[in-house]
């Protein structure tokens, strides 16, 4: 990624594999890719790619007949048959924190990372910049994945309930054509923190406009899989790990449910807030018990709290069940580089 236009070629960093469809002006048609906390491939197939290409290859034919014809390239937004293109470009060197502190190639998940790092040094973080490229599903959305970006179902009480149906064909978010799923998580991550509705286009030629409000939330999701979260400024001030089945019959708890013991503490962060001790043994978040890991529970953390909200932590201590609360701490690290 050392000299590789970040700018042009903006993608979900963390993700497993992505690829762009092009003309020879570097002209964008389709992002292909992305994943969420599931298996690498799950949201990707051959054929929904080969759809996807199919409908580039379409594009580019009718970009074609219009040069030969002499018409103008400078369409509308709703015209245009490529990406919005950048103003500027930029290469993972660009980052100061990457270009003083990082040697040999630069992978995909680093420049995530540094990006991240370099918010919060330059005093510029927040927790919006957590959540990236959303998913469909947050707005009601599940595509179909052989095909990619054709609607297979619609949940009742998320924005697109009411808007589309099964079958429907979404073509444009905003300014950007959509042949892809990651087409549309790109337009949506291109979308104004304070946007509070969003347009989509359904169904092509003769097809309708429909406008969908966005929830409050609707940018979250599981933060637990990106490589990129270790370079988050959260504050932890504990390490920990889940208790094994024996451990927890030892420790008198039920063999399924929360139960994240605490292995090692710092005075700072959150254990500072709430008063966490080695030995400690995590039970329930905010009256929520189910299993997850250290790293699902941090990911539910920050999808819940934001610097200053009240956190509750159930936990167990020398044979006693107490309930902590405090407040979620301020950002902060000290790591200036990633591995």
């Amino acid at each position: 990624m050392n000299r590789v236009d970040i700018a042009r070629f903006e993608f979900d960093y963390d993700t497993t594999w992505a690829a762009f469809v092009t003309d020879s002006k570097l002209r964008i048609y389709s992002r292909f890719g992305g994943r969420d906390e599931h298996e690498p491939d799950a949201r990707l197939s051959k054929a929904s790619l080969l759809q996807t290409l199919r409908e580039s290859l379409a594009a580019h034919k009718t970009t074609v007949e219009r040069t030969a014809a002499g018409a103008s390239t400078e369409l509308k937004d709703e015209e245009s048959l490529w990406h919005p293109e950048p103003k500027t470009s930029q290469t993972p060197l660009d980052i100061p924190l990457l270009r003083k502190g990082h040697q040999g190639c630069v992978h995909c998940h680093q420049v995530r990372e540094y990006s991240l790092l370099q918010a919060y040094h330059d005093g510029r973080f927040s927790r919006e910049l957590l959540f990236s490229y959303p998913l469909p599903e947050s707005l009601g959305i599940e595509f179909d994945r052989a095909h990619g970006h054709r609607v297979a179902r619609v949940q009742d009480d998320l924005p697109a309930a009411g808007h589309l149906k099964p079958g429907d064909v979404v073509t444009r978010c905003e300014d950007v054509p959509i042949r892809s799923e990651f087409d549309l998580r790109w337009a949506l991550q291109r979308l104004p923190a304070t946007r509070d509705r969003v347009k989509l286009s359904v169904g092509g030629a003769g097809g309708r406009e429909v406008e969908l409000a966005l929830p409050s939330n609707w940018r979250q999701s599981e933060l637990s899989w990106r490589k990129s979260s270790r370079s988050v400024p959260a504050d932890w001030g504990f390490r920990g790990a889940t208790l094994a089945k024996f451990e927890r019959r030892e420790a008198g708890l039920p063999e399924t449910g929360l139960a994240i013991m605490i292995l090692s503490v710092k005075p700072r962060g959150l254990t500072q807030s709430l008063g966490l001790q080695k030995g400690d043994v995590i039970t329930a978040l905010s009256g929520d018990s189910r299993e997850r890991t250290l790293d699902r529970l941090r990911s539910d953390m920050l999808r819940r709290f934001a610097p200053g909200d009240e956190i509750q932590l159930t936990l167990r201590r020398g044979g006693e069940t107490l309930e902590l609360k405090g407040k979620f701490p301020a950002w902060f690290t000290e790591e200036n580089s990633v591995p």
